[in-house]
């Protein structure tokens, strides 16, 4: 059952005005905007936030903007399973508290003290109003290598160069363009410098063409979603580059001058500029896995791929279902996700991973094997064959390398530092 006030109560509710305000001692008034639709989903102002439970689990973050008309529940990372409808859920109770008219941080607080909605959850009765300098570091409390898209401006009514979308403001003809960069491709060899952390791991490459006035950054496959990030940073400033005037091969060399950062990483300034025949040459060697191990996610029904998996035989089956449930457990959190394939078992499939040494699996592959039939992704299935069905003997080393690869696809993040 919903725990949604009666409708058109606009009055206080338990712990509704609990908390400290930004810039006043109460909401701001209301106005013409309010009439306009419902609460931004995003905000540059400051904002306030509370930690929803969900049966115990800290799943996301309520939180309302200062100005007093932006408003949004922010899952965690991880929480996909434990709390697929939860956005929903408070998403339907922020329009409903929007046609009240009601400021946004009065719709946020008067959730404190609430029964627990079992889908929804609450805010405990005695949670702590936590402030943000903005969404963005918001997003940040639970990943730190979070960037803004380049088209998040059009969710504060803006273009990328800060053009208004209203036209009310002021503006002339539309028009939404790319900046100018280098090249994409070449034929010919290219130059490269690798990109790290500074723990040491190879994020991916920056090359240029020798022929070509091409370059860009290049992630590698076993960096994963890390990897992927830094090319938030590395892309624009090769468009800068570029927007200078500098050649492709001296804009390589001018990347080392970057400074190191959390997402993009650096160039050593000592790194040798290696040359490949080819970009392909390049991309092949950034598809070699050897910082993390390979991963396989759960089969989705939708997916063509799936579905024209060919069938084993009995034999075969029950070797390959024996490898997967013998693989060592990396992580497993305890919990359990729908079943997409047979909605009459919603929640059967284990939220667990498994490795071997040189892929981790999760645990819907070997659910799905033995209720469903259908077989793991074809380059997993070749790599068990490659075995003889046999595990080789596992330890702490692979545990951790299994942990490092969750790690990298952000799918194993740290908890909130609470404040």
């Amino acid at each position: 059952m919903s725990n949604v006030p009666p409708g058109g109560q606009s009055g206080p509710f338990p712990g509704g005005q609990g908390g400290p305000y930004f810039g006043g001692p109460g909401p701001a008034p209301l106005g013409d905007p309010y009439e306009s639709g419902p609460y931004r989903p995003v905000t540059r102002e400051p904002l306030i936030y509370f930690h929803v439970m969900l049966n115990g689990t800290h799943v996301g973050y309520l939180w309302a903007g200062t100005d007093d008309r932006s408003a949004g529940f922010l899952r965690r990372p991880g929480m996909l399973d434990v709390a697929y409808e939860t956005p929903g859920f408070w998403s339907q109770r922020l329009m409903e508290a929007s046609w009240e008219k009601l400021p946004s941080r009065e719709a946020v607080r008067r959730w404190i003290g609430r029964p627990e909605d079992p889908v929804g959850g609450g805010i405990p009765a005695d949670a702590t109003e936590h402030t943000a300098a903005n969404y963005v570091e918001l997003r940040r409390i639970d990943n730190p290598d979070y960037q803004p898209s380049p088209t998040a401006s059009l969710m504060y009514g803006e273009l990328p160069d800060g053009t208004p979308l209203d036209r009310s403001k002021g503006w002339g003809p539309l028009s939404l363009q790319v900046p100018a960069s280098y090249g994409l491709t070449t034929a010919g060899p290219v130059r490269h410098l690798p990109v790290v952390r500074d723990d040491g791991l190879v994020l991916g490459y920056l090359w240029a063409a020798v022929h070509d006035n091409a370059a860009r950054y290049l992630p590698r496959d076993d960096a994963a979603a890390i990897g992927s990030l830094a090319a938030n940073a590395w892309v624009p400033r090769l468009r800068e580059l570029h927007a200078q005037g500098v050649p492709a091969l001296e804009a390589l060399e001018r990347c080392r001058s970057f400074p190191p950062d959390p997402t993009a990483g650096h160039v050593r300034p000592d790194a040798r500029t290696q040359q490949s025949e080819s970009l392909d040459e390049l991309q092949r060697h950034a598809s070699v896995y050897g910082q993390s191990l390979r991963l396989a996610e759960n089969p989705v029904p939708s997916d063509p791929e799936v579905t024209g998996r060919p069938a084993l035989d009995p034999q075969e089956r029950d070797a390959v279902l024996n490898y997967l449930n013998q693989g060592l457990l990396v992580y497993d959190s305890g919990n359990f996700v729908p079943d997409d394939f047979d909605p009459s078992h919603p929640q059967h499939v284990p939220d667990s991973y498994r490795t071997d040494g040189t892929w981790v699996w999760r645990g819907g592959i070997p659910y799905h094997l033995e209720h469903h039939g259908v077989p793991p992704e074809p380059a997993l299935l070749q790599h068990i064959r490659g075995t003889g069905f046999r595990l080789l003997q596992l330890g702490p080393d692979e545990r951790e390398r299994g942990k490092q690869t969750l790690r990298l696809h952000r799918l194993l993040v740290p908890p909130p530092s609470f404040r």
